[in-house]
């Protein structure tokens, strides 16, 4: 005996695949472009270069001290050390390592306004330090746990000079004078 479909059962369902397919073809060119956008926000990293030199150039390097200049970021403002000693201490003693050398700008200000750090003195500190080590680039920084990234970007931004343009000096010529401290060091949390 043959069966006889009921009035109450649904006849199958096939799947329409047509709108997945229809976004999946707009998302592969979307992500495509994406990535070509991506490859324009990126960040230049070189790492240090090692060359052999000669025993004259070593003896002439051994007489200049190296700067190592650091920054600190507090929320409370900027320390500053160069040469292993911070800046405001004395030969022989030690500043206190918990006060700020750089003081806010706007003290009382949240954590959150960027505003509230001195930049045009941290600027200023650094064109005084270019001005006495020529051909130092590198700078340090590092910062409290609780420092927003954006301070962090923007005291990269006054360390390098406001007025620093590098795009000639990566296709080969000088570097600007008006160019500081170009090659910051992030470190993590170290004081």
């Amino acid at each position: 005996m043959a069966r006889r479909k009921k009035k109450n059962e649904e006849a199958e369902l096939e799947a329409n695949l047509l709108p997945v397919m229809n976004v999946m073809f707009l998302l592969i060119p979307a992500l495509l472009l994406a990535m070509e956008v991506a490859r324009f926000a990126a960040v230049t990293v070189t790492p240090p270069k090692f060359a052999a030199q000669a025993d004259e150039k070593k003896e002439e390097k051994k007489e200049e001290k190296p700067l190592n200049l650091k920054v600190f970021i507090m929320e409370d403002g900027y320390r500053v050390s160069a040469q292993g000693q911070q800046q405001g201490a004395e030969a022989g003693k030690s500043a206190d390592s918990n006060k700020p050398t750089i003081p806010l700008a706007k003290p009382g200000a949240p954590l959150d306004d960027f505003a509230r750090y001195d930049y045009a003195k941290l600027e200023a500190e650094a064109a005084r330090y270019k001005s006495l080590f020529a051909h130092e680039t590198v700078v340090t920084i590092s910062a409290e746990n609780s420092i927003p990234m954006q301070a962090l970007i923007n005291t990269m931004d006054a360390l390098r000079g406001s007025d620093c343009k590098l795009l000639k000096a990566m296709m080969g010529e000088e570097v600007p004078p008006e160019c500081y401290f170009w090659q910051p060091i992030v470190e993590a949390g170290a004081g």
